[in-house]
């Protein structure tokens, strides 16, 4: 059996994840990392995505064993005057590897349990090992040069993934690194030691509370520890000079009293620390014998705690495509366009869910300077210029029916309503349960705006199966899929697809018959269970368009999609 030789820079999250999956698949792997484990790191709230990941890489018993504080939520006390929200991560249980909950970690304590993991299934670990170059101008593989002490080393190897964090030394050899104009923030933090204050399901949830000047996170992490966060404009940080970073961490922190209020009774309990510029992603993501991953490649901003997943899940795609590369030479390019387009793609659903929430968050809060920086209000903005789903927002002065600036805030304002708690602060008497009238509700008028649709219009006249490839979630091997696509270049990337579904939108292209009719002609080829959602996406992509009896076009508003949580993950 083809087997390759991959060299991995970096042990955290991304690099332990890309090395485990690739030793699942059957190939040899070397991670090297420039620290000595157990080293300091932030970003400790996961998602249920990466409990997914993990416990279908074997590591399910592990992370128990550790008796980290159970995640079931996140909550919100989002907008001035605004009642607190829950993003609950409640979820049928449609597949074994599907969670409704995940876990708050100490990040020193998690990454050593993911390398020593690697390093126990055979994987080669080389710790303070610091990778000084990455030759990639061999056709047929790569060099990395090591330094370990005083003696350095060139290890070849067929193919590189860079996920050696911020500092990733091949996105830096490479210049492709652009740094995000829209979130130029920056963060101060420490720790508190309080036991958590709620006892129901409320316990164990993060938080996310705005003040004038930014917003601050609280996460509730084993041992009684509060990991607490200051998130602030980059133009804070002359004042930060000027205080110091512990007097300006206390009085920022003191404006926010919905935070010090949870936090009455604690005692800091560690140092303030401080990191800018985490906001940018890169040009390319992969090419020719090198992938990048995690935020070596990419990282938008800490409020839904994306970080580890998004760089678990590029980990697990980047070892699935170097599988099905040296199964397959011939589709290297096309695996490559696969991952940089799915990597993309998550990077900007995370981007744009930002995006929203802030610029809701930005018409409750004071006129501050944060605030103004965070919102969105023009067709026009040079901040967004680089990004699709911006674009694709504004239909670049062309598509008349795309959403406007003022939909893409009630966006937001749909998913806070969903969520809203039924008093207007925090209580222990909150429940999970109370939010189903809200649901309910979203559904139901979500449906009736459905079944108002009594034309449907394929945007084209040709209904084609387009090549993909989606990772298996038990094998993790990448493998050819079909998905719908239009002859313009439009798709819908997240189901597969057969002739026979094919064919039931060409009829529609050809006949534009209604929401209902589609329903159950898509439920006569085996897709009744997902023929409202496939509807939904295909409506986001562009693909297709409803209209009402009167000939009105339906404007049919879906929640905005986040990663790692619900029943579909990417990976």
């Amino acid at each position: 059996m083809a087997r390759s030789k991959v060299s991995i820079i970096g042990g955290g999250p991304a690099g332990s994840v890309a090395a485990l999956t690739l030793n699942k698949l059957g190939h040899d792997v070397a991670i090297y990392e420039r620290a000595r484990f157990p080293r300091y790191r932030l970003g400790e709230s996961l998602l249920p995505g990466t409990m997914s990941i993990l416990s279908r890489l074997g590591l399910q018993e592990k992370i128990e064993a550790q008796n980290y504080v159970r995640k079931p939520s996140a909550t919100f006390l989002w907008g001035q005057d605004q009642a607190p929200w829950t993003f609950s991560f409640a979820a049928p249980k449609v597949a074994p590897w599907v969670y409704d909950h995940a876990v708050q970690v100490k990040r020193e304590e998690f990454d050593q349990l993911l390398l020593e993991e690697a390093k126990s299934r055979g994987v080669t670990v080389l710790e303070e090992a610091t990778v000084t170059d990455v030759d990639l101008s061999r056709p047929d593989g790569v060099s990395v040069t090591v330094r370990r002490g005083k003696e350095t080393t060139t290890y070849e190897s067929d193919f590189v993934i860079d996920a050696g964090g911020s500092g990733g030394p091949l996105v830096r050899k490479l210049g492709a690194r652009k740094y995000d104009e829209f979130y130029k923030n920056f963060a101060v933090w420490s720790y508190f030691r309080k036991e958590d204050p709620f006892k129901g399901d409320l316990k164990g949830t993060t938080y996310s509370i705005t003040f004038e000047d930014g917003w601050v996170w609280m996460i509730p992490i084993k041992d009684d520890l509060y990991s607490v966060g200051l998130v602030v404009d980059r133009s804070k940080s002359a004042e930060v000079r000027e205080m110091g970073s512990d007097e300006f961490y206390r009085s920022t922190l003191a404006k926010c009293t919905q935070a010090t209020d949870l936090l009455a009774g604690a005692e800091q309990v560690d140092e303030v620390r401080i990191v800018h510029d985490w906001s940018y992603d890169t040009d390319v993501f992969s090419a020719d014998r090198y992938f990048l991953c995690g935020d070596a490649a990419c990282f938008t901003d800490p409020l839904f705690s994306q970080g580890v997943h998004l760089a678990s899940q590029s980990a697990v795609s980047a070892a699935a495509a170097i599988d099905r590369i040296t199964h397959h030479e011939e589709e290297r390019d096309t695996v490559h366009a696969w991952y940089n387009r799915t990597y993309r793609a998550a990077y900007e659903q995370y981007h744009e869910f930002l995006a929203s929430f802030y610029t809701f968050a930005s018409f409750t809060e004071p006129d501050s300077e944060f605030w103004r920086k965070r919102r969105i209000t023009e067709s026009d903005d040079d901040r967004l210029s680089r990004k699709q789903w911006f674009d694709k927002l504004v239909g670049n002065g062309q598509d008349e029916s795309a959403p406007s600036v003022a939909d893409f805030r009630d966006r937001a304002a749909t998913m806070i309503s969903i969520g809203k708690h039924q008093r207007p602060e925090l209580s222990d008497d909150f429940c999970e349960e109370e939010l189903n009238p809200a649901r309910v509700r979203w559904i139901s008028d979500l449906t009736k705006r459905l079944n108002r649709i009594t034309r449907l219009q394929w945007t084209g006249d040709k209904v084609l199966l387009k090549p993909h490839y989606r990772v298996e979630p038990l094998s993790f091997r990448l493998e050819q899929r079909e998905i719908l696509a239009n002859q313009d270049g439009l798709d819908l990337a997240q189901y597969s697809m057969d002739d026979e579904v094919r064919q039931v939108f060409q009829d529609l292209a050809e006949e534009e018959f209604g929401y209902k009719t589609l329903v159950n002609r898509l439920g006569s080829v085996g897709r009744q269970e997902l023929s409202t959602q496939i509807v939904l996406r295909l409506m986001e992509a562009g693909l297709l368009t409803g209209y009402d009896k009167t000939g009105e076009r339906v404007v049919v508003q879906g929640r905005l999609h986040f990663g790692g949580v619900g029943v579909e993950y990417e990976v």
